[in-house]
C-alpha cells in the first residue's frame, strides 16, 4: 500500500489486527496521538532483556511495519529514530521507509542494521533529517542501497558511518553536508579502496567543516591519499580535521604538511597518538608557523618527539603570523631545556589561551626544572587562561613554589590550573597557597586529595580568607571558586568540621566580584565593625560608610537582614561619637533614620 491508501484505512484499522503485542500497540497509540513524551524511538529485534521498554518497538512475527512507518510519518513530536532491525522481507522494509517519508519532525536517524535490508534502503527518502549514521554487518550489499537513499536526504548536515565509493558519491551531492565522522568496526584498518573514496570526498565536498577520521588506521599510504584530496580545494575552511590514532609516521605527515600549506584555512588539527617523530613534525611545523587560520593543535602522545621538536613548537608560538589558541603537548618530554624553549616563546606570544602538558600513561612530560624554566617565561605572559600539568608525578613542592613569580605577576591572566594525579601533599598545598598570595586571576585550582591533611587545607583557607583582621581579609584571594576535585560544597576528603565549613562558605562567597566578595567576608567574620579609626575624619567618612554597607548583598535573607541592622548600628555609633551623645536621640534606629532621611 501507498501512503494515500493508509490514509483511507487509518480511521477504521484495529491495531490488534496489524501489531502483534500490547507494548508495540501502545507505541503506535502514542505515535498516533502525538505524545510529547515520545521523542526518541528505537526499532529492534525482540529481546527479553528489553522487557516492556516504552520507547523500543520490538519487531515480532505478525507486525505490519507499513503501519509503523505510516504513524511515524504522521507524528510531529519525534526527534530521533534508530533502526537496528527490520525483518528480511524486502516488501515490509519498503513499506516502512515509504511511510516515514512524510515525517518533518525527526532530526536524527541511526541506521545500524543487523541482517540484510537490501533494496528497501533505496527508498529512504528523508528530506528533513539533518543527521544520519549508518552501519551494516553486510556492508557491501546494504551500502549500495543506502547510498541510493542517502541522495534524497537533501537537508543532511552530519554523516557518521561506513565509507564506500558509492556513499561518497551521494555525500558529495548533498548541498548542506558539513560534518563527517568515518568509523571502522572491530578495529579494522581502512583499505585502499576506502582511502581512495576518502580522497574523492575531501576533494569534491567543498562544504565540509569537520572531518573525523580518528582511529581508522590510515597509516602513511592513507595519509598520502588524504593529502592529495586536501590539496585539491578549500574544503575544511575554518574547520577541523581529526586524525588521532592512525599510525601516521613521518612520511604521511610530510605529505599532509605539503597539502596543508596550500590549504591554509584549517582551524583545528588533531594528530595525537600517532608515530610522529622530529623529522615529520618539523616539516609540518614549518608550514604551521606561517598559518594564520589554525587555532587548535594537538600532537599529544607522539612520544618520539624530542627537544628538537619542542624547538619547532617554540618557533610556531613566536611567529607573528601564528594565531594558535589551544595547544596539547601531553606526554611529550619537555624537561628543563624544553621548558625554557616554551617559556621563551610564551614570553612574546599573545594568542595562546590553553596549554596542556599532561603526562598520560606513565613517563614524564615536565618536572620541577622544566616547570621552573616555563614559569620564568610565563611571568610576562598576559594571555594564557588554562594550564594543565596533571599526572606529572615528577613535579614536587619545589616546582609548584616556582610558580610564585608567575602567579604574583600583574600580567598573570591564568583562570584554571590542573595538577590532578600528583601527590602534592601538605608541602605542595602550602607552596601553592603561598604562591597564590597576591594573585588576582585564578578561579579554578584542580588537584587530588592524596597526601593533603587539614594542615594543607588550612593554608588554602588562609589564602581565601585571612581572618586575622579586616584588612587581611581584604587582601585575601577573592576569585578562586573551585578548589581540589570539587566546587565549593561536598569535600571529597576528611577535614575538621570548622575547616570544611569555612572553605565551603568562603569559596561560595567568591562567586561574585572580588570587591563584593571581600566585603561579604569581612561582614561574615567581623559582626561588629570598629568605627573608632574613622572618627578622626569627622563626618567626611559617614557617606562612605553607608555606601559600603549598601553595596553588600547576599542571597541569604538572614545574612542580608543582619547587614541592614549592622549598617544602622554603625551609622549610629559613628554619628554619636562625632556629634556627642546629648545631641542625638537615644535610639540607634531613630538616629540612623534621621540620617537616612
Amino acid at each position: 500500500m501507498m501512503n494515500f491508501q493508509y490514509d483511507t484505512l487509518a480511521a477504521s484499522v484495529r491495531l490488534k489486527d496489524v501489531i502483534s503485542s500490547a507494548s508495540n500497540r501502545a507505541i503506535l497509540h502514542r505515535l498516533k496521538n502525538n505524545d510529547p513524551g515520545l521523542t526518541h524511538l528505537s526499532i529492534d529485534e525482540s529481546d527479553d532483556d528489553y522487557g516492556d521498554d516504552d520507547d523500543i518497538f520490538q519487531v515480532r512475527e505478525g507486525d505490519d511495519l507499513g503501519w509503523l512507518g505510516y504513524f511515524i510519518g504522521r507524528n510531529e513530536k519525534l526527534k530521533y529514530l534508530s533502526v537496528c532491525y527490520l525483518p528480511g522481507d524486502a516488501e515490509q522494509g519498503r513499506k516502512f521507509f515509504f511511510g516515514i517519508q512524510r515525517n518533518t519532525s525527526i532530526d536524527e536517524v541511526d541506521v545500524s542494521i543487523r541482517g540484510f535490508l537490501g533494496e528497501s534502503l533505496s527508498v529512504m527518502n528523508l528530506p528533513h533529517v539533518t543527521s544520519i549514521s549508518f552501519d551494516s554487518y553486510s556492508k557491501r550489499e546494504d551500502a549500495h542501497y543506502f547510498a541510493l537513499g542517502l541522495r534524497q536526504c537533501e537537508a543532511l548536515e552530519d554523516y557518521s558511518g561506513l565509507l564506500t565509493a558509492e556513499i561518497v558519491a551521494s555525500l558529495v551531492s548533498l548541498p548542506w553536508l558539513s560534518n563527517i565522522y568515518i568509523y571502522k568496526r572491530g578495529g579494522l584498518a581502512i583499505n585502499r579502496e576506502e582511502c581512495m573514496a576518502l580522497r574523492e570526498l575531501v576533494a569534491n565536498a567543498t562544504g565540509i567543516i569537520h572531518l573525523d577520521l580518528s582511529r581508522v588506521g590510515l597509516g602513511n599510504d592513507g595519509s598520502e591519499l588524504l593529502a592529495e584530496g586536501l590539496a585539491c580545494n578549500s574544503s575544511l575552511a575554518d574547520g577541523a580535521l581529526d586524525l588521532r590514532g592512525n599510525g601516521i609516521g613521518d612520511e604521511g605527515l610530510q605529505a599532509l604538511a605539503s597539502s596543508l600549506a596550500s590549504n591554509a584555512k584549517l582551524r583545528e588539527l588533531n594528530l595525537c597518538n600517532n608515530n610522529i617523530s622530529d623529522t615529520g613534525w618539523e616539516a609540518l611545523a614549518e608550514s604551521l608557523a606561517h598559518n594564520r587560520a589554525l587555532r587548535v593543535l594537538s600532537i599529544a602522545a607522539n612520544t618520539a618527539i624530542t627537544e628538537t621538536g619542542v624547538r619547532a613548537i617554540s618557533r610556531i608560538l613566536q611567529s607573528r603570523k601564528s594565531r594558535l589558541e589551544d595547544l596539547w603537548l601531553d606526554s611529550i618530554s619537555i624537561c628543563e631545556e624544553g621548558g625554557k624553549l616554551l617559556g621563551d616563546a610564551l614570553f612574546v606570544n599573545t594568542s595562546l589561551l590553553t596549554l596542556s602538558l599532561r603526562c598520560v600513561g606513565g613517563g614524564m612530560s615536565i618536572d620541577d626544572d622544566g616547570l621552573k624554566a616555563l614559569a620564568l617565561g610565563l611571568s610576562r605572559n598576559s594571555h594564557l587562561k588554562i594550564l594543565n600539568l596533571s599526572e606529572n608525578t615528577a613535579i614536587t613542592s619545589v616546582g609548584l613554589r616556582s610558580l610564585k613569580q608567575y602567579f604574583r605577576s600583574p600580567s598573570c591572566a591564568l583562570d584554571t590550573l590542573f595538577i590532578n594525579s600528583i601527590n602534592i601533599g601538605d608541602e605542595g598545598a602550602c607552596a601553592l597557597a603561598d604562591a597564590l598570595g597576591q594573585n588576582k586571576s585564578l578561579k579554578s585550582l584542580s588537584f587530588d586529595k592524596r597526601g593533603i591533611t587539614s594542615k594543607g587545607m588550612k593554608a588554602f583557607l588562609k589564602l581565601i580568607c585571612d581572618s586575622s583582621s579586616p584588612n587581611s581579609i581584604y587582601l585575601s584571594h577573592h576569585t578562586l571558586c573551585k578548589l581540589g576535585d570539587r566546587c565549593f560544597g561536598g569535600w571529597g576528603w576528611r577535614l575538621s568540621g570548622s575547616v570544611r565549613t569555612s572553605l565551603d562558605t568562603f569559596l561560595g562567597m567568591n562567586n561574585q566580584t572580588p570587591n563584593l566578595a571581600a566585603k561579604v567576608k569581612i561582614m561574615h567574620v567581623f559582626p561588629d565593625l570598629d568605627m573608632v579609626l574613622l572618627f578622626q575624619w569627622n563626618t567626611k567618612f559617614l557617606p562612605l560608610v553607608k555606601r559600603w554597607f549598601d553595596t553588600v548583598t547576599s542571597d541569604d535573607s538572614a545574612f542580608a537582614a543582619s547587614v541592614q541592622n549592622r549598617k544602622l548600628s554603625a551609622i549610629y555609633k559613628f554619628v554619636r561619637a562625632i556629634a556627642g551623645c546629648k545631641l542625638l536621640p537615644t535610639s540607634s534606629h531613630s538616629a540612623a533614620s534621621e540620617y537616612q532621611s
